[in-house]
């Protein structure tokens, strides 16, 4: 009979240590010491259970009602995790329960819940937001602040700034860019031994710059027509003459194409400057020089005489306008065996016939002004 006994016995311990039994179950102390948390900061906080099928079976947090801080969440696994967004006190209720449905035959699903709070402060909060383009070659300093106050020490997380640029311990970037492109990069602050991080993008661009242009020439009364042209910089570009400057009569500048149009009303060399910035400040300038040709017009001179038989030469003369010029006979005739060069205006040959000759000549230049004179040649 006593064998039988501690048979018994023997059996009913290895079954108590083969199935575990079923506590109550409930949040353990450390869950009930939920941290603080701060603005822009990251935060998490581990809720866990005991008792019931666990720890053998996992265990399941759900919120039941209320709600967390704006950034923060509840992993079923009872993590709170996340960056809290804005200051306050935010209360919830979590249902701690046993898997369900149990993967042990032996479990007998139970919950429980707990009425928690989280509270949020101001953090740290780096105030550099949007920071304005970077130009190469040009010195830049920017300090980084923070609202945590005290002693602050900074420092890069991740990435780096733009080539030439460095961050001190004491939150200045500083230096000087030395190549166009854009950079992002995390900063850090640390305050009293909390930190905050800080994601910033910096875009460097070329110094801006009036573009070499060819200036066309110009004649008065001709229509006439500059585009201006900029490198680097960003964004879109506006045109100015520089204070004091001034067009020649005729013409004007349009400030947003960047055109200098219209026709010349005076002759002569202009020296203009001009100026463009852009979008983000950013100004440049150049000075340009307009020559003005003197409006088309032929010489207002005789033609020398000519005999029969003997050789002939005589040169009209154009004034003002634009080489290469072209001539032509536009009315009349001349004596035959004369004949005009249309390149150079150049009467020559060798006249065989007396009389007076009346000849209307025209010139046309490269900018398709043209001018046009009667000239009475007589053969003797």
């Amino acid at each position: 009979m006593r064998r039988i006994r501690v048979a018994s016995l023997l059996v009913c311990v290895t079954a108590l240590v083969l199935v575990p039994s079923a506590a109550a179950l409930r949040f353990t102390d450390n869950s009930y010491n939920v941290p603080v948390g701060y603005t822009g900061e990251f935060y998490t906080h581990q809720f866990e259970g005991e008792g019931g099928c666990g720890p053998a079976l996992p265990y399941s947090f759900t919120v039941l009602a209320g709600a967390l801080p704006p950034g923060l969440v509840l992993g079923d696994n009872g993590n709170v995790i996340g960056i809290p967004q804005q200051a306050g006190t935010w209360s919830f209720w979590v249902e701690l329960s046993d898997e369900d449905p149990p993967s042990a035959d032996w479990c007998t699903p139970i919950a429980s819940e707990r009425l928690f709070a989280i509270t949020v402060r101001a953090g740290l909060g780096i105030q550099q937001q949007s920071l304005r383009p970077l130009v190469v070659g040009r010195s830049f300093s920017l300090q980084l602040t923070s609202a945590g106050g005290g002693p602050q020490t900074w420092s890069v997380w991740a990435g780096s700034p733009p080539a030439g640029i460095t961050l001190s311990r004491d939150g200045l970037l500083s230096g000087t860019p030395t190549a166009p492109g854009s950079s992002t990069f995390i900063v850090q602050v640390e305050v009293d031994g909390r930190t905050t991080t800080q994601t910033l993008t910096f875009t460097v661009v070329e110094a801006l710059e009036v573009a070499n242009v060819k200036v066309p020439p110009a004649e008065v009364g001709r229509p006439f027509t500059l585009q201006l042209a900029a490198t680097g910089g960003r964004g879109g570009r506006s045109w100015s003459l520089a204070a004091g400057a001034a067009l020649p009569g005729g013409l004007a500048l349009d400030g947003t194409r960047g055109v200098i149009s219209g026709a010349p009303t005076v002759a002569g060399v202009f020296p203009v400057k001009l100026a463009v910035t852009d979008a983000m400040g950013s100004a440049g300038t150049a000075d340009l020089e307009l020559a003005v040709a003197r409006k088309l017009a032929l010489a207002n001179k005789q033609l020398p005489s000519a005999r029969v038989g003997k050789h002939y030469r005589a040169r009209t003369a154009a004034i003002g306008g634009i080489a290469p010029t072209r001539w032509k006979v536009l009315n009349g005739r001349l004596p035959a065996g004369v004949g005009l060069d249309a390149e150079s205006g150049v009467l020559s040959g060798l006249p065989r016939h007396a009389g007076v000759f009346r000849v209307s000549l025209q010139v046309t230049d490269a900018l398709g002004a043209s001018a046009t004179r009667m000239f009475v040649l007589r053969v003797l």
